[in-house]
């Protein structure tokens, strides 16, 4: 039985084992999930139910510097390299965690999506 502060399973989520992927390859899918993160977390921001907080303000603007961080990062040729775009989203792993129902559960459920990327 599932609480309303367990995220939904989203049947296409699977964990990505480290060997089958390139550095590229997982890069790639860390992008997208970063990427799904932000585009959730724009939503929240943009929905009735905002409450401009400097806690909100600060995970929105938190949420937006990691995801440039991140960009900015070149893309990896080796595991070690990797770990410079774990790095960079490390922030979006720590600041967001489940919560209320709605906008800010589905961000939670895209952060899960980006951790099991970032394995």
């Amino acid at each position: 039985m599932r609480d309303a502060d367990t995220p939904p399973q989203d049947p296409a989520d699977r964990p990505y084992a480290r060997t089958e992927l390139t550095p590229r390859q997982r890069a790639a899918v860390i992008r997208t999930a970063a990427a799904e993160v932000r585009q959730r977390v724009q939503e929240w921001r943009n929905s009735p139910g905002w409450q401009d907080k400097p806690t909100n303000a600060y995970r929105y603007q938190a949420t937006f510097v990691a995801v440039a961080a991140l960009d900015a990062v070149p893309e990896p040729t080796t595991a070690v390299e990797l770990t410079r775009l774990v790095d960079a989203v490390r922030p979006l792993l720590v600041e967001w965690r489940p919560s209320r129902p709605g906008p800010e559960q589905q961000i939670f459920v895209a952060v899960e999506r980006l951790r099991k990327a970032c394995g």
